[in-house]
C-alpha cells in the first residue's frame, strides 16, 4: 500500500505537459487562421446546420493536433489533410449514430418509414440527402456544392475520379439541392430572455437561479467550465472592455430567434461599427438551465448567423488572447486577427 500511494503523486506529473502544450496549440490555430473559412464552409454543407458544422470544425482541429504528435508524416496539402479528416470524423459519427439507433430501434411502425409527401420538396429533398451514404453526401458538396472537379474531389477525400462519379450517379438522381435543417428541442423562450436581462445587469446570484448546480458552460474553440461556481467568471467578464485587444465597447444583448431557437446575441462596437460580438445557446432540463455554448471564438459561425439576423459581425479571433498579444496591444500592435 505504501509503495502504491507513494507512487499516485508521480501520476500527476503527466498533466504538466499542459503548460508545455498551450504555446504550440495556439501557434497551430494562428497558422490554420487562412485555411478556416473553407473548412467551416464544407463543415456546414456537409452537416447541414451551422452548429453541427462548427462542432465537426473544433473535432478536426482536435483530431489533427492529436495526430501531429503521432506520426513523422511530412503533411504536404493542409487543405487536402483538414478536409479529409473532417469527412473521415463525420463518417464515422454518422455510422455511430446509425448503428445507435439499429440498436435502439426494435420495430418501426409503417408511418414513421414513411417518407414526407413528395409534394412537400423541401421536406422530401431533405429526408433524401439524409439517407445518402455519408460518402456519396462528402461527393455532393464537394461537386456540386463548392464546385470542386472530380480529380480535387478525389484528392480531397483520398479516393479516385471514377468512385467520385460513381457516387455522383448515385446520388444526384434523389436530390434537390436542399440542405436539411437540424432538428433540436429549443429552450423556452422565457428562460433566455430572463437569462439574457440578467447577464446584461450583470445579476449573477439571479442568474444563479436560473441554472443547474451542474451547469456546464463551454466556449467554443476554448475553455469548458463544469458547475456554476467556475462557469460564473465567464459571464461576469462577459462586461469587459479592451477595444486595444479587440473586445468592443457599449455592450448588449438581445434575445433573438434562429431558425426556431431562442438564442443570446451580444452586441459590441469596435472601431465605430456595431456588430455581432458572440451568441450563446442554452440545453434546459427541469426548468433550468443546465448548459451553454457560447460562441465568440467562431468568426465564421458568428458570420451566417450575423447575415441572417441582417446585422454585421465583428471581426473576432480563434482563440482566447494569450499574455503576448495583451503585451502587443498596449504597445498599439493590432493582432493578426484584427489584419485579417
Amino acid at each position: 500500500m505504501k509503495k502504491l500511494t507513494a507512487t499516485m503523486p508521480r501520476s500527476k506529473k503527466v498533466f504538466e505537459v499542459q503548460r508545455l502544450v498551450r504555446g504550440p496549440w495556439r501557434r497551430f490555430i494562428d497558422e490554420l487562421a487562412e485555411y478556416r473559412p473553407g473548412l467551416h464552409a464544407y463543415c456546414r454543407h456537409l452537416t447541414g446546420d451551422v452548429w453541427d458544422g462548427e462542432d465537426l470544425v473544433q473535432d478536426t482541429l482536435l483530431r489533427v493536433f492529436s495526430q501531429l504528435g503521432r506520426t513523422d508524416t511530412r503533411i504536404e496539402n493542409p487543405k487536402a489533410y483538414l478536409i479529409r479528416t473532417a469527412t473521415n470524423l463525420w463518417i464515422d459519427r454518422v455510422r455511430r449514430t446509425v448503428r445507435e439507433q439499429a440498436a435502439l430501434t426494435i420495430q418501426q411502425s409503417e408511418e414513421s418509414q414513411r417518407l414526407p409527401d413528395p409534394a412537400d420538396g423541401r421536406l422530401a429533398a431533405n429526408a433524401l440527402f439524409k439517407m445518402l451514404h455519408p460518402q456519396e453526401r462528402a461527393a455532393v458538396v464537394m461537386k456540386d456544392v463548392f464546385d470542386f472537379s472530380l480529380e480535387e474531389t478525389a484528392s480531397l477525400l483520398d479516393t479516385t475520379a471514377g468512385a467520385v462519379k460513381s457516387a455522383l450517379s448515385r446520388a444526384r438522381g434523389r436530390l434537390e439541392g436542399r440542405r436539411p435543417r437540424a432538428g433540436f428541442e429549443a429552450p423556452p423562450r422565457e428562460l433566455v430572455e430572463r437569462f439574457m436581462r440578467v447577464l446584461a445587469t450583470r445579476d449573477i446570484e439571479t442568474m444563479r437561479t436560473l441554472c443547474a448546480e451542474n451547469l456546464s458552460v463551454e466556449l467554443v474553440g476554448g475553455v469548458k467550465m463544469d458547475s456554476f461556481e467556475r462557469a460564473k467568471t465567464i459571464f461576469q467578464h462577459a462586461h469587459m472592455v479592451m477595444p486595444k485587444v479587440g473586445f468592443g465597447e457599449n455592450p448588449r444583448w438581445e434575445c433573438v430567434e434562429y431558425e426556431g431557437e431562442p438564442i443570446v446575441a451580444g452586441f459590441r462596437t469596435l472601431d465605430g461599427v456595431e456588430g455581432l460580438n458572440e451568441v450563446h445557446r442554452f440545453e434546459v432540463s427541469d426548468d433550468r438551465i443546465v448548459a451553454v455554448r457560447t460562441y465568440c471564438f467562431t468568426p465564421e459561425t458568428l458570420a451566417v448567423l450575423a447575415e441572417a439576423l441582417g446585422c454585421k459581425s465583428l471581426p473576432r479571433p480563434y482563440r482566447s488572447p494569450s499574455v503576448m498579444d495583451f503585451c502587443k496591444a498596449m504597445l498599439g500592435l493590432k493582432p493578426r486577427w484584427r489584419r485579417r
